[in-house]
């Protein structure tokens, strides 16, 4: 048996899968491929992406689980011995096929969806939209950490609260640090550091090599290489990014390479508690949420004294300067300051990536550089 996980929807969850594909969506301390791979240990996993990533097409020859990347598993389960639909709570998210022929592409992919008869229920959540990632963040790390246990794992940390709190080898953690696990475990990666006066609160997860100074983390997923100070409350962090100093980031997802200059704040809680609207190009949607923050895309810089709308969606290399309130959607690609928005040269949008790449100790590569291009040729296009 093997396993192919695929894009399905993926055009829902802008600006998040811009430059990655939507498996690589950090949920709870994983990412929606890591979370698969975690419960199939033994098992091959291949993928099946939008043309733009050039993943080597996959044509296997063995009965094949086929998995949505709006799928986030709780527990294993073994191949249908027919071909059935896999669901949850009613709800198709892939198919198992066990005699060719073997699907290889996203339409390819879909056309199998429509002949198979078969039902094989499954335990685990879905995210039908952008914003129920924020919804399931908090419920992934209670399950994600109870399947690391005994993998290098180790527990017992001064100036802690609960049981369920684990570092990997090679993690620090300084004197007056106060860890909360109380609600739900804390996981803290190897070579995350966490530094004195600094508060976390479970369910959350900090990534590896990822820095914690002076802050205060309610029930969030910070991903690997942050920098993280000021307070993060019910949120992501995909990985890479900066948010050193003072300010408030709540129930947001915050994509790789991100930088929040200091005192950046976004708002999680209209002023009438009522629900969230966001708005995505000309389209606004009622998320029906009551908590709800703000989506920052890949490469973004907001400037000191950034204030963000409550439901906010900032495009990946969007630059906002000046402080103050910003609007509640900037396209890809954007130079903001004040009311005029210009439109950021991509020649030097790229040469800042390659600089914030080397500040992590990482070469832009060729295919990266192409997927920038690429993405920047889809933006000139729609606007």
């Amino acid at each position: 048996m093997r396993i192919i996980i695929y894009e399905d929807n993926y055009e829902k969850f802008y600006p998040l899968i811009n430059l990655f594909p939507q498996f690589r969506l950090r949920v709870g301390g994983r990412t929606i491929a890591e979370n698969t791979a975690l419960l199939f240990r033994k098992v091959k996993i291949d993928f099946v992406a939008r043309p733009m990533f050039n993943i080597d097409p996959v044509r296997p020859q063995e009965p094949t689980l086929y998995l949505s990347s709006r799928l986030l598993l709780t527990a294993r389960f073994r191949m249908p011995r027919v071909d059935s639909r896999i669901v949850v709570n009613g709800q198709t998210v892939g198919f198992a096929r066990n005699k060719p022929p073997f699907p290889g592409s996203l339409s390819e992919i879909k056309d199998a969806l429509e002949t198979i008869v078969g039902l094989m229920p499954v335990k685990g959540m879905i995210m039908n939209d952008l914003w129920e990632i924020i919804t399931l963040n908090t419920s992934l790390p209670i399950h994600q950490c109870s399947l690391g246990r005994g993998r290098g794992i180790k527990s017992g940390i001064a100036y802690a609260r609960g049981k369920s709190i684990y570092t990997a080898r090679g993690a620090q953690i300084h004197r007056m640090v106060f860890l909360d696990a109380t609600d739900g475990p804390i996981y803290i990666d190897a070579g995350a550091e966490i530094r004195p006066f600094s508060s976390i609160i479970g369910p959350s997860y900090i990534g590896a090599g990822t820095i914690v100074d002076r802050a205060k983390i309610i029930r969030s997923s910070i991903g690997p290489h942050c920098r993280i100070g000021g307070e993060v409350e019910a949120s992501v962090f995909q990985g890479f990014s900066n948010k050193y100093h003072e300010g408030f980031i709540g129930h947001s997802y915050i994509g790789e390479w991100v930088n929040l200059g200091a005192l950046t704040t976004n708002s999680d809680l209209k002023n009438n508690y009522g629900p969230v609207r966001i708005q995505i190009g000309k389209n606004e949607v009622d998320t029906g949420v009551t908590k709800l923050g703000c989506f920052v895309g890949d490469h973004a810089k907001l400037g000191i004294g950034t204030l963000i709308p409550t439901g906010a969606v900032i495009g990946s290399f969007v630059n906002f300067a000046g402080g103050g309130m910003m609007p509640r959607y900037v396209p890809d690609f954007k130079w903001v300051i004040g009311n005029k928005q210009d439109t950021y040269d991509l020649g030097k949008a790229i040469k800042t990536a390659q600089t914030v790449l080397s500040r992590r100790n990482v070469q832009m590569s060729h295919q990266y550089e192409q997927l920038i291009r690429t993405l920047h040729g889809q933006f000139c296009r729609s606007n």
